[in-house]
């Protein structure tokens, strides 16, 4: 619930990170922003191709990870270095559309059992050892076991006892399919439903070799099962099309391995259980695009809504809602989790300053900004696997990682998460004061707050608005970090009035006539401004935001309140007079459903239409709503003159207020190109962000030690040694948890510090604790992190739980 845009319910764009201003020895003007003068994204279908050229100095850098087989050769090339992150997953994403009744055929995912028995068949273990070289993990859920939010939630995803079992599977399966009528012949060993054979039709992901290998093994499993499987091999923009653009009744697919990459890490993530599991978040099959059946499920949206937007009176209560969330989202298995990978990036040894967050790897929003060359080189060349698959709009666009990755340092957001705790951290809103009564506390509304009221399309008094009351639960003053727009234009409160009455506007559906809707957005943007309660500029650049939310970490506060802009007003107002005209899209699943084109600002015919469009504006002297009485025509032309201008100049009409602009997008050549901002008024200096460069990471040093075997009903106990960046420290969390035969947690708890000793902590359990352990092995699992590092060292061993001795 980052309310920094209307662009903060996307994944991407403006939403993102950082920057910096530098000071020059000499009395020369300061150097704002990045070291580098330029970057380069440069396409690279081959990272084989990609890691030669990076060997041979054409690129700095490979944004893509590099081929398992050949990482331990690289590993050994001085020239080379090789960055390893836990931030990317695979899953399978499951139709569980029923086929239209006209087509006479059974889809198998329809049915619940049929999709939960998938978590038997799939086997993750030989993914993770076999097709991923043991660069990865098992994973159930959608946090992993690197997730800060993991320890709260691994009771419940254990308690499940996920194995691989094809026998089970099987079982389960047959009962499921037969229950819905389906038979399977004895001879051959096939199912058929009304005289047909049940077919499944997998999209497999060729362009990435070991996605297209679990892609391969799920099918032949299924093929094993008796289905008659129907392989159809492409790309992302295959997948785009097919997977996410298509109605899933139309049965085009049925399982589709999806692999995604975090774009950072959190300390928590109050959005990713509604991402993966929930209908109102618009990435479950069908998208709530009302042209498509749409996937539904009440009790997942309430509980997550719940979670996303702090309804919640405690930490115990918001974990408990999280671990409910979970196990229903594991029941339903829409989204069935295989495995954690641990992402292999390389870049030459001559790049210095690149940040490796835990999420997002060296590709995260601070590397380029940081990064620089030892030889003072003023561009770095990127290598990308794709430079553009999918439109690049800040409202329902970059659902992309590449897209993702190359506009992230485009524009500023209002806030970021500190990649190596996830702890929310203000950018260009910094907070003077976060106030709140508590979960059942309230805060009167300023008399002169406002709030944008879609039905009346006028700003409204917050107290005297229909339904919305006198009082919130949260009340954050923010100091605002203007600088210029790329297009020369100051930023002011009108760009961030705008954004917020964006969000209430599409996020509002007032019946059959409203055109300011779209399937994706609005779905998510609804939920999000019921907590809403109104905002007031105190000055041009100071503004108190009013929220129902709460949570027990204010910084989570913070970053839920915030208002900002990721882009000029006049470029959104343009873009949303296109779509309401019906010219373009601004989701993928309404371009679908309304045969239009998806806007990606990228795009020059899709500039030069926002440009006309700017052109019209300028003639008709427009000012729109929301903006009336608080720009003037004159103020009003003179933004439209400065866009218009830029996108004759660089033939885009991506404008953001970040340390970099987009110059130029060749998709012949394969090239994006970005130009570092030098203005003046750019808030940030050079170095900034240096301090991210090295995370303080724990390890745990004397595994060996723990004893191999423990007497079930008498006290036990056990130390282990905790260091952190390379020496002893007491400053870490341990937490341990022991699994009995059946993989259910049966004693978990955080070890002590052992008085008198540096480093050393001790798991002490009472006799009523080994009790709870199954007789023969057991697993003991141990995650050392530190408190400026959150990402764990993770250890795993078999103890051997015996009877006690005979009296």
């Amino acid at each position: 619930m980052r309310r920094s845009a209307p662009l903060s319910l996307s994944i991407g764009f403006f939403m993102l990170i950082s920057v910096f201003l530098a000071s020059n020895v000499n009395a020369q003007p300061e150097k704002r922003g990045a070291f580098i003068d330029q970057v380069n994204f440069i396409r690279y279908l081959d990272p084989n191709l990609a890691l030669q050229d990076l060997k041979s100095h054409k690129i700095d850098i490979y944004f893509f990870s590099i081929p398992l087989e050949v990482v331990s050769d690289v590993q050994n090339d001085p020239n080379v270095k090789v960055y390893e992150t836990t931030g990317g997953f695979m899953d399978l994403l499951l139709n569980p559309a029923p086929a239209r009744n006209a087509t006479g055929e059974l889809n198998p995912f329809s049915i619940r059992e049929v999709r939960f028995a998938m978590n038997y068949l799939i086997d993750r273990d030989f993914v993770v050892n076999e097709i991923l070289k043991g660069h990865g993990s098992t994973r159930t859920d959608p946090f992993g076991v690197y997730s800060p939010e993991y320890l709260n939630v691994i009771d419940t995803v254990q308690s499940f006892g996920f194995r691989h079992s094809p026998e089970l599977a099987q079982e389960m399966i047959a009962e499921a399919l037969t229950r819905a009528g389906a038979n399977k012949d004895i001879g051959s060993g096939k199912w058929t439903y009304a005289g047909r054979p049940v077919t499944i039709k997998i999209l497999i992901r060729q362009d990435i070799s070991y996605n297209k290998s679990v892609g391969e093994a799920v099918a032949s499993a299924l093929e094993n099962l008796g289905f008659n499987v129907v392989r159809d091999y492409g790309d992302l923009n295959k997948a785009n099309t097919m997977i996410y653009g298509s109605d899933p009744q139309d049965i085009k697919w049925n399982i589709y391995p999806e692999l995604w990459q975090s774009s950072g890490f959190a300390k928590y993530s109050p959005g990713t259980a509604a991402q993966m599991y929930a209908p109102w978040s618009a990435q479950m099959p069908g998208n709530q695009n009302p042209s498509f059946w749409s996937y539904k499920n009440a009790t997942l949206d309430a509980i997550t809504q719940r979670i996303s937007f702090g309804n919640f009176s405690s930490q115990n209560e918001r974990n408990n809602l999280l671990r409910a969330a979970i196990s229903e989202g594991i029941q339903e298995s829409v989204r069935v989790f295989v495995a954690s990978t641990l992402d292999q990036y390389v870049a030459s040894r001559q790049v210095i300053g690149l940040i490796n967050d835990f999420g997002a790897g060296i590709p995260g929003r601070l590397s380029l900004i940081n990064s620089r060359l030892a030889d003072n080189s003023s561009t770095i060349n990127v290598g990308m696997k794709e430079i553009y698959v999918g439109a690049w709009n800040g409202i329902a666009g970059f659902k992309d990682r590449y897209s993702v990755i190359e506009a992230a340092d485009i524009g500023d957001p209002a806030t970021f998460v500190n990649p190596y705790t996830g702890e929310v951290t203000p950018v260009r809103t910094p907070w003077i004061s976060i106030e709140t009564n508590g979960p059942n506390g309230k805060i009167p509304i300023s008399n002169n707050a406002i709030i944008w009221n879609s039905r009346d399309q006028n700003w409204t008094e917050a107290v005297n608005n229909n339904s919305n009351g006198s009082t919130a639960t949260s009340k954050v003053t923010y100091d605002l970090k203007y600088s210029k727009w790329h297009n020369g234009i100051m930023m002011d409160k009108g760009d961030l009035l705008y954004s917020y009455y964006f969000g209430h506007e599409w996020g509002t559906n007032t019946g059959p006539g409203d055109k300011t809707v779209d399937s994706e957005y609005t779905s998510q943007a609804a939920q999000a401004i019921k907590y809403d309660k109104g905002i007031r500029f105190i000055a041009n650049d100071r503004v108190e935001s009013y929220i129902d939310f709460w949570h027990f970490d204010n910084k989570e506060i913070g970053g839920s309140a915030a208002v900002w802009a990721g882009e000029p007003w006049e470029i959104t107002a343009a873009s949303e007079r296109l779509v309401t005209a019906g010219k373009f899209a601004f989701s993928r699943t309404d371009s679908t459903s309304k045969g239009v084109d998806w806007l990606s600002l990228i795009i020059p015919s899709h500039a030069n239409a926002i440009k006309d469009e700017l052109q019209k504006m300028k003639a008709e002297h427009y000012i729109p709503n929301a903006l009336r009485g608080i720009v003037t025509i004159q103020e009003a032309e003179k933004r439209y003159d400065a866009s218009i201008n830029w996108i004759t100049h660089h033939n885009n009409a991506v404008i953001g207020n970040g340390p970099f602009y987009l110059n130029s997008y060749n998709p012949s050549g394969g090239v994006i190109t970005l130009k570092a901002f030098r203005d003046p008024s750019y808030p940030f200096p050079l170095e900034y962000w240096a301090k991210y460069e090295h995370p303080k990471l724990a390890s745990l040093q004397n595994i060996n030690d723990i004893p191999r075997f423990i007497r079930i009903g008498q006290p036990f106990n056990m130390q282990v040694q905790v260091s952190i960046d390379g020496k002893p420290s007491n400053n870490a969390t341990v937490n341990y948890y022991l699994s009995n035969s059946s993989g259910n947690v049966a004693i978990s708890g955080i070890a002590k510090q052992t008085p008198g000793t540096i480093g050393k902590f001790t798991v002490d359990l009472k006799d009523n604790d080994t009790q709870r352990l199954s007789p023969g092995p057991n697993t003991i699992r141990m995650f050392a992190a530190s408190p400026d590092a959150y990402k764990p060292d993770i250890v795993s061993k078999t103890i051997i739980a015996i009877k006690p001795r005979a009296r």
